[in-house]
């Protein structure tokens, strides 16, 4: 089930954060004195953050903001059963108009998953201007031509 984030699933979605991105063996490892206020980083101010709960367990998540799709995660557990589409397609709703996400070229299979869902890269770059400095492909899901 897709529901809206709450304050009490910070703890969750941090974990799912972490276990995904620590599977991104060419990033480097988040600092523990960083690792608990993780979730609370990442999901600081924005608009909309959505869960999958299977269970009453928070298994993936999505942060949309304006028209940008700040993070989208499934606990590495869990990938490969639908959760990533479930939330790709829950934003494409929530952003008709589209959006717009960075992910980072070595991510090979976000990537394919993202392209398979109808994004397109827009840009490339050197990782210059991202905080881990990795090279990454600014993507963006355009809106569906509305029929007249």
């Amino acid at each position: 089930m897709i529901r809206r984030g709450r304050a009490d699933d910070l703890h969750a979605i941090g974990r799912v954060f972490l276990a995904a991105r620590d599977e991104m063996a060419y990033l480097p490892r988040i600092p523990e004195e960083h690792r608990s206020q993780i979730a609370t980083l990442i999901t600081r101010g924005r608009d909309e953050v959505w869960v999958a709960d299977e269970d009453g367990q928070v298994v993936a998540f999505a942060d949309l903001r304006d028209d940008w799709l700040a993070h989208i995660y499934v606990h590495p557990s869990r990938q490969g059963r639908g959760l990533g589409t479930d939330l790709i397609e829950h934003a494409k709703r929530r952003r008709p108009d589209g959006f717009r996400f960075w992910v980072f070229q070595n991510n090979a299979g976000a990537r394919r998953f993202y392209e398979r869902h109808g994004c397109r890269v827009v840009k490339l770059t050197d990782g210059a201007d991202n905080m881990e400095h990795e090279p990454d492909a600014l993507y963006e899901w355009p809106a569906t031509p509305r029929v007249s």
